[in-house]
């Protein structure tokens, strides 16, 4: 800036006192205190609220970053009002042209991220960044201010065409936001996501609008109404708490910033700051324009907000009954339940004793018992023996889930040879692969000696359970029991591989809950009862183990593996 273009006569006879903190001096109007003071209380103290709130997430931060800018916005232009030193003033006032843009530009991001729950494009970045670079090149310059007079007390500055520029900068975002959010509205699909972006574009609209009024005003009025335009400019400032009234509205409604309700604070903190304004004001025109603004303020602001509050209450009371309701259910279904373990239980056991006779007199036939049978009897016997054992085997499931509920499932451990015991069960179900057309095979790659801490004959029950599942589900190939250990992690694995039919990856952990079975199991067999993976599963875990399921998906066969914890 040249000094010769700072004109300052009479400034001795200037009977200006000097400004208290720069800003408290008897030459400003209180309704400047009023209109400056509120706003960047209000909204420092809702800044702050979101922070302890711990609002997450980009809209959130935007949010804050222009409450505060317009914070500091208000009070450096408050600092205007207030000081009569020309340097003082000439320095504040190329600071707002700085801040000014940088308001806009937050405001842009705030709705961009909001609607589009993501960051701004790296193009859209450099484009924000190449408008801004001029203000950052010549604000320092006289193209930011040309001139300043100190005349008797009058003071006024000559703006240069920087200025004109930075009202460029401004409609381009405002033209920015009104072409995002329209893009914006019309991909949403949910109702209320849509009126959320409407508000807070309405919001932010009509902010930048009233806080660009002043500038306006002072620019362009200032030929008609001289020194006063700028006054009268400053009531441009009020928009600010009612854009807050917009995104308050949201945080309420809408859980925009995804923070706890803090509404209620808000409004009651700027309701203080309020009251407190009104200690400036000594004149009782401007007290009652002050009153009437507050009263639109806070009309509006408490209309939305009660009807937010009782909506809450209401859905709370919901929710309490609902809770209520919900608690005697579950005591209901909990005897239910009780119950029907009890009648599994009682049914299982009866059960068992006819079978137990039925198997018995089928293998005595079977043998020649009672003499020689002919064919077509003896096929028939084969079909009793064979739907018996299976009868006994689902009986024998669903003791063992009714056992695993009522938490009556007892252990007896031992330390045995799991390998030994695999290759056992290979061997016991070999006839039965071969009747199917299947081939069992045992492998091992045990490197120790195998030996694991466990009830033996619940990890056989496991064992069969697995085999069983690969030879129901297996139509036509292979199955494979291959043994193996980790020295590392001190395990033991015992894998049925087969080459079955298969499943998709997210029925992996389904199939091991009660009565669930992979999509495609009664395509190969319908007798499964869904408990077997269930009860294998629970009883491994009981024992420090587990049992896991694999596939490469349909059609590709399927690994279920028993892994269990080494003792040597």
């Amino acid at each position: 800036m040249n000094p010769a273009d700072i004109v300052r006569t009479d400034v001795l006879e200037c009977a200006w006192d000097p400004a208290k903190l720069m800003m408290f001096s008897a030459e400003v109007d209180p309704l400047v205190y009023y209109s400056h003071l509120f706003p960047a209380i209000a909204c420092t103290l809702l800044a702050l609220v979101i922070l302890r709130g711990r609002g997450k997430g980009l809209p959130s931060l935007m949010f804050i970053i222009i409450a505060l800018l317009f914070a500091v916005f208000a009070i450096f232009d408050l600092f205007l009002w207030a000081i009569a030193d020309p340097s003082q003033i000439m320095f504040f006032w190329s600071l707002l042209t700085y801040i000014e843009p940088l308001i806009y530009i937050a405001t842009l991001y705030l709705v961009v991220s909001f609607a589009y729950k993501r960051d701004l494009s790296l193009w859209a970045k450099l484009a924000l960044g190449a408008l801004f670079a001029p203000i950052i090149l010549f604000g320092p310059t006289s193209l930011n201010l040309a001139a300043y007079d100190y005349t008797n007390c009058d003071r006024l500055a000559v703006e240069g065409s920087l200025l004109l520029y930075v009202y460029f900068i401004e409609i381009v975002i405002v033209g920015w936001i009104l072409v995002t959010t329209i893009i914006a509205y019309r991909q949403a699909t949910e109702a209320a996501f849509k009126r959320s972006i409407i508000f807070l574009t309405a919001g932010s609209l009509f902010f930048l609008l009233a806080f660009s009024s002043g500038n306006i005003m002072g620019t362009f009025m200032q030929g008609v109404l001289g020194e006063d335009a700028w006054f009268y400019g400053q009531y441009g400032l009020f928009g600010m708490p009612l854009f807050l009234g917009f995104i308050l509205y949201l945080i309420v409604q809408f859980k925009a910033f995804n923070i706890k309700l803090i509404g209620a604070e808000a409004l009651t903190a700027s309701l203080w700051v309020l009251l407190l304004a009104l200690l400036f004001v000594n004149n009782i025109t401007t007290a009652r324009g002050v009153i009437i603004i507050t009263l639109i303020l806070f009309t509006g602001l408490g209309f939305l907000l009660i009807r937010s509050v009782r909506r809450e209450v209401e859905h709370r009371e919901e929710i309490e009954l609902l809770a209520n309701k919900l608690k005697k259910a579950n005591k209901r279904l909990k005897v239910l339940d009780q119950m029907k373990s009890e009648f599994v239980s009682i049914a299982s056991h009866q059960l068992r004793s006819p079978l137990t006779s039925i198997r018995g007199y089928a293998s005595m036939l079977l043998e020649g018992s009672y003499g020689k049978l002919s064919p077509k009897a003896t096929e028939a016997i084969e079909r009793i023996s064979d739907s018996s054992t299976y009868m006994a085997s689902s009986i024998e499931d669903y003791l063992n889930v009714s056992r695993i509920e009522a938490g009556n499932m007892k252990y007896e451990l031992s330390d045995f040879n799991l390998k030994g015991e695999a290759e056992h069960v290979a061997d016991d179900k070999r006839q039965e692969a071969l009747k199917k057309g299947l081939l069992i095979s045992f492998k091992s790659d045990v490197t120790r000696q195998g030996i694991v801490n466990a009830d033996i004959g619940k990890t056989r029950q496991i064992l069969h359970n697995l085999v069983n599942n690969a030879l129901k589900y297996t139509p036509r190939g292979t199955v494979t029991v291959f043994a193996h250990d980790d020295k590392k992690k001190k395990k033991i694995y015992v894998d049925i591989i087969d080459s079955g039919i298969g499943m998709k990856s997210d029925e992996l952990e389904d199939i091991f809950r009660k009565f669930e079975r992979a999509h495609n199991a009664n395509q190969t067999n319908v007798t499964g009862t869904g408990l077997g993976l269930f009860v294998a599963r629970k009883m491994a875990r009981e024992m420090k183990g587990d049992v896991t399921a694999h596939s490469e998906g349909v059609g590709h066969g399927s690994t279920f593996r028993l892994e269990m914890p080494l003792q040597m």
